[in-house]
């Protein structure tokens, strides 16, 4: 369940000096693909399915994937596996007209999902440091990417900053996203075929986590 998604698509934003929480946010991004190891090798290690928990671990994982298969749709031009933060547009569209960091929910969903998947005797231990884990990585990654988007794109990013929601998203979708041309909307958009062959690695490692919790099952009866 590694990833090395970025909210921010296109051109490199200017890295500032700051201070030792900038600095720490920006280790973060950059190590974002590795940071949750310890906790994928714990989920394993302590894995014994229990099946009242399996049903609702498949649907999270599931709703999770789609969550992010939908937001890759719309980065268009932009490149959302990198190590820097940077942008060539402003996506406003898509999944991005509801809340602005539709891959970072995802990931809570598909990690939150492996945790019920894989049971356990300390699930409810591993499920408390999945989310807070995640809760502080993403807020501190968040925070330095959106000092990146007010760089580079001033006013129009206040506004949509103002007009959708970080994480709960909202059902109506915004004017910002009304307001851009139609013709970027349809040139930016994807094909769900773009969508899952950038999402390989993550379908991978979705798919060797549930085969290594299955095999730590087995290995325990």
């Amino acid at each position: 369940m590694t990833e090395r998604d970025t909210e921010t698509q296109g051109q490199s934003a200017q890295r500032q000096p700051g201070s030792r929480l900038h600095q720490l946010a920006d280790f973060l991004f950059r190590n974002r693909s590795y940071t949750p190891i310890p906790l994928a090798i714990v989920l394993v290690w302590q894995a014994e399915i229990s099946y009242p928990l399996l049903l609702p671990g498949l649907v999270l994982i599931i709703g999770g994937e789609l969550l992010r298969l939908s937001a890759v749709r719309s980065f268009g031009r932009g490149s959302f596996r990198t190590r820097r933060v940077k942008a060539h547009e402003l996506v406003t569209w898509g999944l991005y007209a509801h809340m602005r960091n539709p891959l970072y929910v995802g990931n809570l969903f598909l990690w939150v999902g492996a945790v019920l998947f894989a049971g356990g005797p300390y699930v409810l231990w591993l499920m408390a440091a999945v989310v807070i884990f995640f809760l502080l990585q993403y807020s501190l990654i968040i925070l330095l990417e959106e000092r990146a988007l007010l760089d580079l794109f001033g006013d129009s990013y206040i506004e949509y900053r103002r007009s959708v929601p970080r994480l709960i998203p909202r059902l109506r979708r915004s004017g910002t996203a009304a307001d851009t041309p139609g013709v970027a909307v349809e040139k930016s958009a994807r094909s769900w075929r773009y969508a899952l062959r950038h999402e390989r690695s993550t379908l991978m490692a979705i798919i060797a986590v549930i085969l290594l919790v299955l095999l730590s099952t087995y290995l325990k009866t």
